[in-house]
């Protein structure tokens, strides 16, 4: 096949991924208009809820940053002006990112890399295992992924232009390696870690490409020491703004060594992340093991063989040395944030769970992109290369596929049952008394029943349990029960009394009050919140 008709096929496939990537964030956009939140995301509405400098005293409590509550309260003051519900705002605003993203795509990296490279990084970014929950999510791991992989693809520019023959400084790249990195310090914990592990990457080839040809061991002879001195600059800058912070972050810090949910972490960890990071969404776990594995192979012999062409520097052009380079750091990212997670965890205390990947996915697969594009060109070698490349192409396609077309419908089930669960919200007065015991579910239930609420509040008690202080706080509505004998009384005074029981434990508790008060039940039946399952019972003497 002649190189014309090569390039010809690897755009029309890349417009191909690009559309499909399209249609996924319009599907997403589709989805927004559901109003069902999980328990990580109540945290993110009462946050945007609140003005700004209550928002950020909020956040000091808890263990994120302020930068993407802030986001999404801009997006709630704007969806308000329309008339939309402020989860739809919320939703939208998690959108947005995987848009910028695909901006970057069309432009920036179709221009260095080629179609093909846009079209599957747009395509990967928003359908690979673990990020199309992030679409529609109201989390900051979208703004996260976009602000770290735009931190990568400015980084990079100032790379090309140390080895340019311009001494200009590279205003441009400098001002938003700068503006992106100081964004993801302040989105989450893991998205500066992979930023610093960025900016550790590019000050490190560009001191050692310094002291190469200082020593004559180079075929360049000339540096622009201003794009090091931006990448310093830019550093620097991102650490001064980001002090006012230090002293939140050291009290944070603390609260997690007190007390945090997540779960010990040992080397186990690493396979999990494997299958966090290529489990498709197939019906038969046997095919999800074995594309898992196969993905995963195929991504270590790349990343082997993209080492061992460095090593031979057997490059007749400098720049196809730096695009190998780059394609290590950008695929090397989430590697040694997982490597930095799961040792802190070892060592001091539990901190990372696999969804602290989500930062640095984008850096991982615009490199596999970028490799992938680069199939049957000149510069790719040996067949078995090539072929390797197509496969991989292929299956991510494939994987993507599966994996969106079970997010779909997973969210549309969800919100089939999120409907029935509203109305039968509708149909509980505030004399009703509610009894659940899950935190989640209490909390989520003072979300929708008492939001906008001035009196009349609904009261949702906590059976032998203690809501989580700063739901507390920002929530009205939540008590809890002692002592079992409460129950009875409420039911002795003429209270309605429901019984809105998660877990197999609710039929042990039901047990419970009709052994020791003659309490009887009557089951209203199952309801869905988001992904939180309970049975609705109704209590009588």
């Amino acid at each position: 096949m002649s190189e014309k008709r090569i390039k010809v096929t690897k755009d029309c496939i890349g417009i191909a991924f690009i559309v499909a990537a399209i249609y996924c964030l319009v599907r997403a956009f589709l989805l927004t208009f559901s109003t069902d939140i999980w328990y990580d995301e109540l945290f993110s509405m009462e946050f945007a809820k609140r003005p700004f400098g209550e928002l950020i005293s909020l956040t000091s409590k808890d263990v994120h940053p302020p930068l993407y509550y802030m986001i999404v309260r801009v997006f709630l003051i704007l969806g308000s002006s329309v008339g939309l519900p402020i989860e739809t705002s919320g939703k939208i605003a998690s959108i947005l990112p995987f848009l910028l993203l695909f901006i970057y795509a069309v432009t920036v990296i179709r221009k260095n890399h080629g179609m093909l490279a846009s079209g599957l990084f747009c395509f990967a970014s928003v359908t690979m295992p673990g990020l199309p929950e992030y679409t529609t999510e109201i989390r900051m791991y979208s703004w996260a992924l976009f602000f770290v992989t735009a931190s990568l693809i400015h980084a990079f520019n100032l790379m090309k232009n140390y080895l340019s023959e311009d001494r200009k400084w590279d205003f441009l790249n400098g001002i938003a390696l700068f503006l992106y990195g100081t964004a993801a310090f302040y989105t989450h914990y893991y998205a500066a870690l992979s930023v610093a592990i960025i900016y550790f990457y590019v000050l490190l080839w560009m001191i050692i490409k310094y002291v190469a040809v200082m020593r004559g061991n180079d075929s360049k002879k000339h540096l622009n020491f201003k794009a090091i001195a931006a990448v310093i600059i830019s550093a620097n800058l991102t650490a001064v703004c980001y002090v006012p912070w230090l002293s939140v972050l050291l009290g944070q810090a603390h609260t997690v060594s007190g007390s945090y949910w997540i779960q010990p972490v040992g080397l186990r960890t690493f396979g999990s992340c494997i299958k966090y990071l290529f489990s498709g969404y197939f019906s038969n776990g046997i095919i999800t093991t074995a594309v898992a594995v196969i993905l995963f192979i195929l991504v270590a012999l790349i990343v082997v063989n993209n080492v061992i062409r460095l090593i031979k520097c057997g490059y007749q052009d400098e720049k196809e040395k730096i695009k190998d380079l780059q394609n290590l750091m950008a695929v090397m990212v989430l590697p040694l944030l997982v490597i930095v997670g799961i040792v802190a965890s070892m060592l001091i205390r539990p901190v990372f769970v696999n969804r602290y990947m989500i930062p640095a996915m984008g850096t991982f697969y615009l490199a596999l992109s970028v490799v992938i594009g680069s199939a049957f060109n000149k510069t790719t070698s040996g067949k078995i290369i090539n072929i390797s490349y197509c496969i991989l192409g292929m299956l991510i396609a494939i994987v993507g596929c599966v994996d969106f077309k079970g997010f779909i419908g997973n969210e549309e089930y969800r919100q089939v049952n999120m409907e029935k669960t509203l109305e039968l919200f509708s149909e509980i007065d505030s004399d009703t008394l509610i009894i659940s015991n899950f935190d989640h579910v209490q909390a989520l239930l003072a979300y929708y029943l008492n939001e906008d609420v001035s009196e009349d509040e609904h009261k949702i008690y906590l059976y032998y349990g203690q809501p989580e202080a700063l739901v507390d706080e920002m929530l009205t509505g939540l008590y809890t029960i002692e002592d079992s004998v409460d129950v009875e009384n409420y039911l002795l005074s003429g209270k309605r009394v429901l019984f809105l029981g998660s877990f197999n434990s609710r039929e042990a508790i039901l047990d419970e009050w009709n052994k020791e008060y003659g309490i009887t039940y009557e089951n209203l039946g199952s309801y869905l919140m988001e992904r939180y399952w309970f049975d609705v019972f109704e209590l009588s003497l």
